[in-house]
């Protein structure tokens, strides 16, 4: 999902996605389960993966649903046109 919406040129959405969800829930997640619940490096990795990634895949797929794709083509037209006719 991360490529499809770099791709879509929305960097700084994604760069502030992925702050979010690694550094607000992922860390603290892993934290928790790694010493709190003491299941050592498996819990901190277990609290990133399934906390960072998983709630960053989820907020990029719900942006990517509800885009609005047919009006994202026609500015592509629109940009493509524009550099086309340059001479």
């Amino acid at each position: 999902m991360t490529g499809v919406a770099v791709g879509s040129g929305w960097q700084a959405y994604v760069a502030y996605i992925n702050l979010g969800c690694y550094y607000l829930i992922g860390v603290p997640l892993g934290f928790l389960m790694g010493w709190v619940f003491d299941l050592g490096v498996m819990g901190i990795w277990a609290g990133m993966i399934f906390g960072g990634t998983a709630v960053q895949t989820l907020i990029l797929a719900i942006i990517t649903i509800r885009c609005d794709w047919e009006n994202e083509a026609k500015k592509a037209t629109a940009h493509v046109n524009k550099w086309a006719n340059r001479t």
